[in-house]
């Protein structure tokens, strides 16, 4: 399993616990799915650093490579929906550490009840 391959499989056993008890085998799954990223890592790559400039040296591309690298990681993992937490269940969820948050949800569970059919 590669590098895109372990984030993803963290990143579910951290923030979709519920996602990840329903994948049959994880090892194969995140492997497949490292590859997958990694190869739409390098095609952003590619876009983003384009063609070598004119009288650019070596260590100049390498440099602007390692950029586009940077950039096309957070591009393509923040919007892959493997790395999307798991929709919270307001009935469920704890508010209480955001006071907003929590009369926000508190308000809506009063306005289901009294729009809920006798």
């Amino acid at each position: 399993m590669n590098h895109y391959g372990r984030l993803a499989l963290e990143f579910h056993q951290q923030h979709r616990p519920t996602a990840l008890a329903a994948i049959p085998d994880p090892e194969v799954y995140f492997t497949r799915i490292g590859e997958e990223i990694a190869t739409e890592v390098n095609r952003c790559r590619d876009e983003i650093l384009g063609p070598v400039r004119a009288g650019e040296g070596p260590d100049v591309l390498r440099i602007r490579s390692s950029q586009a690298l940077a950039a096309a990681t957070e591009v393509v993992v923040s919007q892959h929906p493997l790395f999307q937490q798991e929709a919270a269940d307001p009935d469920t969820e704890d508010w209480t550490d955001d006071p907003d948050l929590d009369r926000y949800y508190r308000r809506l569970a009063e306005i289901n009840a009294l729009s809920d059919p006798i």
